[in-house]
This record gives C-alpha cells, sequence and structure tokens, in this order.
C-alpha cells in the first residue's frame, strides 16, 4: 500500500534549537542562565560567564530547575471544588464563579476579601497584583510572604534612613572587607553563589564570623563561629557597641538623630552580661570585639536568623547603630547589609503587594504618595484604601472578618506561623481562590484552582538582593490551558465588573507602565526599558533612561524629611531561659526552597526531614540517631526522626520548614514584631518525648496543628 499523498505546505519544519537568556526561580542571587530550548521544551541549562552577579555559577536548586517544568502534577486547567472534590472545569466556568463569589462581598464590604501574594512574583506582577487589590477589588487587605522573610530589617532600614535596599552596595565589595559578621545567616546553604564573594575576601586576609546557634556549612567555611542563643543578636550588638565606646572607636557625625540615647542603651551591656544572655565565653565575646575595633572596613550582614524574632527590627536597629556610630554605614566594603532570601524578594517589597506600600516604595499613608498614583491610576485619591492588615494578621482573620482570600504563587499551609492553626481558618472561608503551577497544600485546600505560569514561561524583572534589575524572558508557553499570571488577574478584574486600568494589549503595555509609575518614587525604575535592560542589568534607583544607575544606595543625604538618618534605642526582651529549657529555632536546608511546593516534588534535591539535636541533649532525652521523637510547644506538635548534630548547641533544636508536617506546626501565630508583624519563628520554647513514650499515654484532645493538612 502506498503513503499517502501530503503536500509540501502542510508539513511543518521541524523547530530551530535556539537560546534563551534568563533568570534563576529560586533565591535572591538572581544567577543568569542560558536554557536550550528545542521544540518548544527546555533541554538543558547552561550557566552564563556573563552573569553580572554569579559570574558562571549556578548552585544545585537552579541546575535542577527543568524537572519542574515537567512535573507530571502540573496543574494545566482550572480546578474548581465540587462536593468536595477538585475537579476540571473551564475558564469560563471558572470566571463565573468568581463573579458569582465575590461581587457580592466587594459591593457589601470591599475588605472581607483578601488578597495574598509572594516575594517570588516579578515586579510587573508585584505592582499588578497590588493595583488590583486596591482598584479592582477596593480592598485594605492585600499583604505578602515577604513578611515573613526579612521585613524586620526593611522596617529598621526604612526607620532609619528612610529606604531600604537590602545591600546599598555590590556584592563585590565583600571581596574587599576584612571583616564579615555573618549574623544568622547560612548562606552556604541558602545563597550559594555569594559563597565566592566570601572566599575573596577570606583570600585577601579577612576574618569571617559565622554568629549563629548551629555550626553551619557557612560557619565551617567562615572559619570562626559564635555560637550565641537564638534571639541574642541584639544583646551582642550592644555589647559590641558599649565596648566600641569604652575604646574610642566612636565617630561623631552630624548626619543622625539620637546618638545620645543609643549611647546611654550600651553602657548597661558591659562582657559578662553579655556572654551571660548570649550564652558563650566572655572571652570569645571579647575576640570578637577586638576584631571589630581593630577593622578598618568590617561589615555587617543579617539574615532571618537574626531578623525572625518577635524583636526583630530591634535586633537590627542594634546592629545598624553599631554600623552607624563607627563610621561604616554606607561606606563601600563595610557598614551593613541585611541578605535577602527569596527569588523577587527585593522588588516583591518595593511595588504595592505590602498592605500599607504604593509601587515605587511610597507610603499608603502619605497623602502626596497617595495623589501621585490616583491620578496615574485614574481614580481619586480617597477611593485607595488604607493600609490593612499584615501577613500573619491577614490569615488569623480568615473564616471572620476576611470570607474571601486569593493567594498567588504562595503556600501559606507551610509558611505561615501557626501553621495549623492558619489551615484551620483557610478552611473557615467561604471562597479561596488559589493561582499557582504545582498543586501546593494550599491549593489542595482552595474552592477553586487556577493554572498560572512558571518563571520561563512569562516576560518580566526581578530585582536581586543588591537592588539589582534583571530580565526574565518568555522562552516556552504555559501548557494546556495555563495561563500567564497578570493575564489572570486581569481575567479577575474583569469578572468582577471593574475591568478599567486591566485592560492590557500585551505584556509590554504593563511593564511600560509599571516603569513610569515608579517615577519618583524612593524605588525609582522609570529609567529602565526592555532595550536597556538587554544591555545590562542595573541597581536602583534608575530616574532617567540615559543616565546612570545607582550602586551605591546608602550615601547620605537620606530621602527622609531633613536628609539626616534617625538611630532608635533598641528594645530587647530580658535573658530569663532556665538552665534546662529547650528553644526551637527553624530554617533552611541546602537542598530545598521555602515551603518546599517546587524542590520537594524534585528527584534531583533530596533532603532529609529531621529534628536535629545535640548529642547530649538526645541523650539526656533517652534518644539516639533515627529515633523517632515527638516535639511540642503551646501551638502544636509533631514527630520527627532524631539526626545527631554536634555543632548546635545543646539548649537548641533545629527544624527545617520545607515540610507540611513539621516547623511551623510547632511556632506562634499570634505573638509579633510591634513595628515589622514579622512572627517569632525563630525562638519558640519546646519540649521533647520519646515516640514511643507518647503513643503510650492515654489518648487526649488532639492539639491543634498536628499533621498534614487534606483537601476538602
Amino acid at each position: 500500500m502506498s503513503a499517502p499523498h501530503v503536500s509540501a505546505s502542510s508539513v511543518l519544519p521541524p523547530a530551530v534549537p535556539r537560546l534563551v537568556r534568563t533568570t534563576c526561580p529560586y533565591c535572591a542571587v538572581q544567577c543568569n542562565f542560558d536554557l536550550h530550548i528545542e521544540n518548544n521544551l527546555p533541554v538543558k541549562i547552561t550557566p552564563t560567564k556573563e552573569c553580572p552577579v554569579a559570574h558562571g555559577t549556578v548552585c544545585k536548586k537552579g541546575l535542577a530547575a527543568l524537572s519542574d517544568l515537567r512535573h507530571p502534577e502540573r496543574l494545566t486547567t482550572p480546578m474548581l471544588r465540587k462536593n468536595g472534590q477538585l475537579v476540571p472545569v473551564g475558564w469560563a466556568e471558572a470566571m463565573a464563579y468568581v463573579r458569582e463569589a465575590l461581587t457580592p462581598m466587594l459591593a457589601a464590604n470591599p475588605d472581607a476579601v483578601g488578597v495574598y501574594g509572594s516575594g517570588s512574583l516579578t515586579n510587573e506582577k508585584t505592582y499588578l497584583l497590588g493595583k488590583f487589590a486596591r482598584l479592582a477589588l477596593k480592598t485594605a487587605n492585600i499583604d505578602y510572604n515577604g513578611r515573613y522573610c526579612m521585613a524586620s530589617a526593611s522596617t529598621a532600614l526604612n526607620r532609619t534612613v528612610g529606604y531600604d535596599r537590602g545591600l546599598g552596595f555590590p556584592l563585590s565589595d565583600m571581596g574587599t572587607s576584612d571583616l564579615i559578621l555573618l549574623v544568622g545567616a547560612n548562606i552556604a546553604e541558602t545563597l550559594p553563589p555569594i559563597m565566592q564573594y566570601l572566599k575573596a575576601a577570606k583570600d585577601r586576609g579577612a576574618l569571617v564570623y559565622a554568629i549563629d546557634p548551629r555550626a553551619t556549612t557557612t560557619a565551617k567555611v567562615a572559619g570562626k563561629h559564635l555560637g550565641i542563643r537564638p534571639g541574642s543578636d541584639g544583646v551582642l550588638a550592644l555589647g559590641l557597641l558599649h565596648l566600641m565606646k569604652q575604646w574610642g572607636k566612636i565617630r561623631p557625625t552630624a548626619t543622625a538623630h539620637g546618638l545620645t540615647g543609643v549611647l546611654w542603651q550600651a553602657d548597661d551591656y558591659p562582657p559578662a552580661r553579655v556572654a551571660h544572655e548570649c550564652g558563650i565565653p566572655e572571652s570569645e565575646f571579647m575576640a570578637l570585639a577586638h576584631a571589630y575595633a581593630g577593622a578598618t572596613k568590617p561589615l555587617i550582614l543579617t539574615g532571618r536568623g537574626a531578623e525572625q524574632h518577635a524583636h526583630g527590627t530591634d535586633t537590627v536597629h542594634a546592629l545598624l547603630n553599631l554600623a552607624f556610630l563607627t563610621g561604616h554605614f554606607g561606606k563601600p566594603g563595610g557598614g551593613y547589609g541585611t541578605l535577602t532570601g527569596q527569588g523577587n524578594g527585593q522588588g516583591g517589597r518595593e511595588h504595592g503587594q505590602k498592605t500599607d506600600q504604593l509601587p515605587g516604595a511610597r507610603s499608603l499613608r502619605d497623602p502626596r504618595h497617595r495623589a501621585e498614583i490616583a491620578a496615574l491610576w485614574g481614580c481619586a485619591p480617597a477611593d485607595l484604601p488604607q493600609p490593612g492588615k499584615s501577613a500573619q494578621e491577614l490569615l488569623n482573620a480568615c473564616g471572620s472578618e476576611i470570607e474571601a482570600l486569593i493567594v498567588l504563587g504562595s503556600n501559606p499551609v507551610v509558611s505561615a506561623a501557626g501553621a495549623g492553626f492558619v489551615t484551620e481558618r483557610l478552611r473557615a472561608l467561604k471562597h479561596l481562590i488559589v493561582i499557582d503551577f504545582l498543586p501546593s497544600e494550599t491549593a489542595q485546600l482552595a474552592t477553586l484552582v487556577l493554572p498560572g505560569s512558571m518563571w520561563c514561561e512569562e516576560e518580566g524583572t526581578t530585582t536581586n538582593l543588591e537592588g539589582r534589575v534583571q530580565r526574565r524572558r518568555k522562552a516556552i508557553t504555559a501548557p494546556g490551558a495555563a495561563r500567564e499570571d497578570w493575564r489572570i488577574l486581569c481575567n479577575l478584574a474583569h469578572a468582577v465588573g471593574r475591568p478599567h486600568g486591566f485592560e492590557y494589549a500585551t505584556f509590554r503595555d504593563l511593564q511600560d507602565e509599571f516603569f513610569r509609575v515608579t517615577r519618583g518614587g524612593k524605588a525609582d525604575y522609570s529609567g529602565l526599558s526592555a532595550e536597556r535592560l538587554d544591555r545590562a542589568s542595573a541597581q536602583w534607583p534608575v530616574p532617567h533612561a540615559a543616565g546612570p544607575d545607582t550602586p551605591y544606595a546608602y550615601a547620605p543625604t537620606y530621602p527622609t524629611a531633613d536628609g539626616l538618618a534617625t538611630l532608635h534605642v533598641p528594645t530587647l526582651p530580658a535573658f530569663t531561659a532556665s538552665p534546662r529549657s529547650l528553644t526551637l529555632t527553624t530554617g533552611r536546608l541546602g537542598n530545598q526552597y521555602q515551603s518546599g511546593t517546587q524542590t520537594r516534588r524534585n528527584a534531583g534535591l533530596r533532603a532529609e526531614n529531621t529534628a536535629q539535636m545535640h548529642p547530649d541533649t538526645a541523650r539526656q532525652h533517652g534518644l539516639k540517631a533515627g529515633d523517632a521523637v515527638t516535639l511540642k510547644t503551646a501551638h502544636g506538635s509533631t514527630t520527627l526522626p532524631v539526626s545527631l548534630t554536634p555543632g548546635i548547641r545543646p539548649d537548641t533544636v533545629f527544624l527545617p520548614f520545607h515540610w507540611p508536617e513539621t516547623a511551623n506546626l510547632l511556632t506562634d501565630p499570634h505573638t509579633l514584631d510591634p513595628h515589622s508583624k514579622m512572627p517569632a519563628f525563630k525562638a519558640t520554647p519546646v519540649t521533647l518525648h520519646p515516640a514511643h513514650a507518647v503513643a503510650n499515654e492515654p489518648a487526649n484532645e488532639p492539639m491543634r496543628g498536628v499533621g498534614q493538612p487534606v483537601m476538602r
């Protein structure tokens, strides 16, 4: 039988292989790499030495990112809950559900609808989400998971110098420092490409201290480890300031208010008190103090270990005061910086998804800022709501004040403090609408799931931890009926009958509007364009298309009312722990990322979910490696195998937070930093019980927060 005739015009030529340069979907270093595309599928990742930050290095998570794109659980169609089950539906039915569910609420009480965003969103999506909440929904209640990242450092920087760019200098400056204090920052596992700068500093003879309750991978590379008690970082800073004052190392400055009160407070923190409260030998503290006093370019870098406390903002104030009063703040190679964690954690907190913020890092409380944005959005300033609830407050209010919640790119069932309590609150909602690309634990609770886009399926920009704006380029199209997230937000605005301002013909229209709207803000991106970013990245502010960017952000004068900084006297808790008490602290593992929605599914990124404790602690509780231990706090319990970690403090237990059945079941959802609204993730009183002993106890009312959430 002869082959059927096929006309030449009906045969499609094979797709030409191509390269697309883009940014990694993971941490805030935002490494660049090339995607090799064949037949609309990426087949390989190649790091590029042209990356302005990583210079050709990409960590294991970035190199494994292609597996996420092909995962069999990828969401490709809307899913609507019917008879207790999520079932596939078309977009028309999904939008009809949105219209019927939300329109009556918005007419009666817009603040009953909440919006919860993410530090992983591009700048354009961050901007659009804030605009959507305030213009289409008219709700005050929008916030995002970046509240759990570096909100305390961001708040302290804003209160001190008027704005927040986590690192006010290029990362390459680290290599010129002669003393680096990594305060609660495990960069070898959380920001691996930065290790090249740490090693460059060491090669030049710098001392590097890892200040952390655990002897982490970073501590081993650093060479100096100070194993302080969780939450005592601020006391350490006050003790250092005390000695700098005694030793004549304070540098007079006319660029700041508040010097007298800060220096008086330091008088109360002599070395003996600091050693006692930090739980370290006084000799080790004195060695650190002498190193700081003798350094010409000391650099303090904080991570979440110092910041994720109910007094995190005050801790950062204490460290900022030390850098400022010794004359190092804002100087190349020295001073202070905070290491943003999430991929677009910096840009994600600048352009409007924070509850108190408008684009360009403007304040929603400032009448002038409200008027500027209202004019650009075509509404009256009075139409813009005032600030609403912060992230944890928003989640805690679900099912009561909040009746419907829209979640974009976040998984609070795992990442929020008091995850068991938060799960109960989400279950109590009338409507939970989740936009995501994989079925996270939060999506499994939803009434409607909308399939969104992944990192290489959309255009946009991201801003790394040094304020460097880079282009993310679309390489492939989203599969099935999945849509780009920005289009979904516009679809939602149309569904609730408020399309004005959400009628972009192309993504470029949205991007150009975003750049334009930041003009005049503290985080001014208005001099940027896709074409300029094709030529080179740029560190904000960038107010002029033909002008330079701003590698160094923290030189006086500051963007404050009088151009001066304001130093704040920190309020720190008194040390009250008993000798036998245990403290739970939480954090990340090198092979996992955030709530684990992607990395837990990636076969190339295996990691063990264990309770890490000192061998002496395990022995005192009748435990050995591999035994199951039940950990209990006032907020929940969980059971995990024990791993023995000689480098951790005997009074500290560490849990990773990447799994739904672990760390955040035990953390406190109600105690928040009064300034940043950060929960107290890093220091929770905990008790240990061998699991066999717990199993033999009489049955009681089950504690909230035990176990993994299941689909409604």
